[in-house]
């Protein structure tokens, strides 16, 4: 059993379906309430699993290993959901969850549009960057050379591939929890590959936005979810669009 959120709109008729990966781990990173009502309140059906071993579930959250499943879970609760077009599906990862996002685009083939928000691409680089995090890795993932196979294959940057639909990358010049290089790293991954991908950079900000500018950029990213989600419902398979660098 794995806890959970449900978020949708009031009026009774069909919308889009959005996966929200929470960042973090634990206590730390939880759901954001407030950002999936507003999700919703953007015309999304929104399903924000906590990730097993988290909120009273069972299991064990390992940081994108079995775990990601629970992604993939919530992603076929939505497609059964009478008010959700499974047609139009979406993922949005924020910090860590960017790891259960991407892995669910490669490996499902059923996210036709995903969003990055300040999202880990690249474990390894994360293990580089945040000494405070290693005790925690190398006890949930393991250690960084002896076990590197557990932490590529957490990592979209090797899964890259396997990504098809459009990716949109938000990210804070000034983020010192997910650098910046994660994006840059896939977004030029994407790129050698000739994937669809778009960037939003902001200089002044950093992993957290400030409150006003938060909702406002992520207005802005449900209605790019809903114009790519629409592309592809309207042409009957996934969007295919050079990749493009957005300031």
């Amino acid at each position: 059993m794995v806890a959970g959120y449900l978020a949708q709109p009031k009026a009774q008729k069909k919308y889009p379906g959005l996966v929200y990966c929470r960042g973090g781990i634990h206590r730390v990173g939880m759901v954001q309430i407030g950002w999936i009502e507003h999700m919703a309140a953007c015309g999304f059906v929104v399903c924000a699993p906590s990730y097993r071993g988290n909120e009273g579930g069972r299991g064990q959250d390992e940081f994108g290993g079995a775990d990601r499943q629970d992604v993939y879970d919530a992603l076929q609760l939505l497609s059964s959901l009478p008010r959700v077009d499974a047609d139009r599906i979406g993922a949005f990862g924020f910090s860590r969850g960017a790891v259960g996002a991407f892995l669910a685009a490669a490996e499902t083939k059923r996210i036709g549009a995903l969003v990055s928000w300040g999202g880990i691409v690249d474990l390894h680089l994360t293990y580089e960057e945040r000494e405070d995090l290693r005790r925690m890795l190398k006890r949930v993932v393991g250690h960084p050379v002896k076990d590197a196979h557990a932490y590529m294959d957490r990592s979209a940057l090797y899964h890259a591939e396997e990504v098809d639909c459009p990716v949109l990358f938000i990210q804070g010049g000034r983020d010192d929890q997910v650098s910046p290089l994660h994006s840059a790293y896939m977004a030029e991954r994407l790129e050698m590959l000739g994937k669809p991908y778009v960037s939003w950079y902001y200089p002044e900000y950093g992993h957290h936005f400030p409150e006003a500018a938060h909702y406002g950029t992520l207005s802005e990213a449900c209605q790019w979810l809903k114009q790519k989600l629409q592309k592809r419902c309207a042409s009957g398979r996934r969007v295919v669009e050079r990749g493009t660098h957005e300031e």
